[in-house]
C-alpha cells in the first residue's frame, strides 16, 4: 500500500510542476506567433490574451499515462491515446479557426467511442437505483455516449470566466480520486490526481493579472472528456469494487451527480431557456450561472468562481450526508427540490438584472435627449445672435 501512496503524491506534485513549467513557455510562443484571444461583445476580458493553455494539459496527461501504466491492470490506457489525440486536434482547430457545433460533436463522439468500446467501460447495471439492475449492451453504450457528450459540452460551456472550469474540475477529480482509491482502482485514482495537479498548476496562471492565459477549447474539452471517462468508469465498477466504498452501490448515480452538479445543472438550464426562446441550444448568450452572478452582484471572476466551486463542494457534502441519514429516494427528492429552488433564485436575480439594464438604458436615453435639446437650443441662440449682429434693425 505504501507504493501507491508514494506514487500518488509524486503524480500530484510532478503534474503541478510540469504544468507550471509548460504554461509560461506556451504563453511566450502564443504571444510570439500572435495567436491571441481577442475580446468581442461577449468576452469577459478587455484585452488580447494568450489562449491554448490546454496544450499543457494534453502533454502532461499523455506523459503521466506512460508512468502510471504499471497500475493499469486491465490495459485500458490504450483507449486513451487515440481518444485524447482526436480531442486535442479538435480543440486546437476550434481555438484557431472556430468549428461548427456539429463538427465538434462528431469529433467528440468518435473520441468517446474509443473509450466506450472497451468492455471495462460498459455500463450494464445501476445496481438497483430506481429498480434498474440490468442494462442491455447497446443501450449501455448509447447511455455512456450520451453521458460523455453531455459532460464534455457542459465543461466546454462553463469555461466562461477565469478559474471556473479549473475549480470545478479540481472538485470533480478530487472526488473521483477518493472513490477509485477506496475501490482499489489505483490507475484511475492516479489519473484523477494528475488532472488535479494539472488544473492546480494552470490555475495560478489563469488567475494571474500579468501572465494570464486561457485554456481554450483544447483544455475545456479535455477536462470534460476526462471527467466523462471517470464518470463512466465509476458507473461501470463491479460489485467487488463497489463493496469497498463507504456508501451503497445504488447510491453511485447520486454521488456522481454531486461531483459535477454545477456544469450539468447550468448546461441543462441554459439549453432549456434557449430552446424555449426558439434559439439554437449552442448559441451564445449571458444566461450562464457565472454571468448572472457577475451581472447581478458585480463581483470579480475570482469571487464568482470561488462561490460556484464552494457550492459544488457543499453539494458533495450535503448529498453524502443525505444518503447517510435517509434512503436514496428521499435524498433524490430533496435534491430535485434543491434544484427547483436554485432555478427560482436564478430566475429572480435574472429579472433584477434585466430591470437594472432597462433603467440604465432609459437613463442614458434621457440624458442623450436632454443633451441634444440643450445643443439645439444653444445652436438656435447662436444663430439668433449672429443674425442680429449681421443684420441689425
Amino acid at each position: 500500500m505504501n507504493y501507491p501512496i508514494i506514487h500518488a503524491i509524486a503524480s500530484l506534485v510532478l503534474s503541478i510542476a510540469a504544468t507550471a513549467y509548460l504554461v509560461p513557455n506556451i504563453i511566450r510562443i502564443v504571444r510570439f506567433k500572435k495567436l491571441m484571444d481577442n475580446p468581442n461583445e461577449r468576452s469577459s476580458h478587455s484585452s488580447a490574451t494568450p489562449s491554448l493553455g490546454g496544450m499543457a494539459f494534453f502533454i502532461v496527461l499523455i506523459i503521466s499515462l506512460y508512468f502510471n501504466h504499471t497500475f493499469d491492470t486491465y490495459g485500458v490506457a490504450t483507449s486513451f491515446y487515440p481518444a485524447l489525440t482526436i480531442l486535442f486536434f479538435l480543440g486546437l482547430k476550434d481555438d484557431l479557426v472556430v468549428l461548427a457545433p456539429s463538427t465538434k460533436v462528431a469529433g467528440q463522439t468518435i473520441a468517446s467511442l474509443f473509450i466506450l468500446m472497451n468492455p471495462k467501460f460498459e455500463i450494464n447495471s445501476f445496481h438497483g437505483f430506481f429498480g434498474i439492475n440490468h442494462i442491455d449492451h447497446w443501450l449501455g453504450i448509447g447511455l455512456g455516449l450520451f453521458i460523455m457528450l453531455a459532460i464534455i459540452n457542459a465543461f466546454n460551456l462553463i469555461d466562461g470566466i477565469d478559474g471556473l472550469a479549473s475549480s470545478i474540475g479540481i472538485v470533480a477529480f478530487s472526488g473521483f480520486a477518493v472513490v477509485f482509491f477506496f475501490a482499489g482502482r489505483h490507475f484511475f485514482g492516479l489519473t484523477s490526481l494528475v488532472m488535479v495537479g494539472i488544473l492546480t498548476g494552470f490555475l495560478f496562471f489563469n488567475l494571474s493579472a500579468k501572465n494570464k492565459i486561457f485554456m481554450g477549447d483544447t483544455g475545456s474539452m479535455l477536462i470534460g472528456f476526462m471527467v466523462g471517462v471517470m464518470s463512466i468508469r465509476f458507473l461501470s465498477l463491479d460489485i467487488a469494487s463497489l463493496s469497498k466504498l463507504p456508501f451503497n452501490a445504488f447510491d453511485v448515480p447520486i454521488i456522481l451527480v454531486s461531483f459535477i452538479i454545477i456544469p450539468l445543472f447550468d448546461t441543462a438550464r441554459v439549453f432549456t431557456i434557449r430552446v424555449l426562446n426558439g434559439k439554437n441550444p449552442f448559441s451564445a448568450d449571458r444566461n450562464h450561472l457565472h454571468h448572472i452572478l457577475i451581472d447581478s452582484f458585480r463581483i470579480s471572476h475570482r469571487k464568482a468562481s470561488f462561490c460556484i466551486a464552494s457550492v459544488n463542494i457543499a453539494c458533495v457534502l450535503i448529498f453524502s450526508v443525505l444518503l447517510k441519514l435517509t434512503n436514496t429516494y428521499v435524498a433524490f427528492t430533496i435534491i430535485l427540490l434543491f434544484c427547483a429552488l436554485a432555478l427560482l433564485f436564478l430566475y429572480r436575480i435574472k429579472q433584477v438584472v434585466i430591470k437594472r439594464r432597462t433603467i440604465s438604458r432609459s437613463t442614458i436615453k434621457k440624458h442623450r435627449e436632454k443633451f441634444t435639446h440643450q445643443k439645439d437650443s444653444n445652436d438656435q441662440t447662436r444663430r439668433l445672435l449672429a443674425s442680429k449682429w449681421l443684420f441689425p434693425k
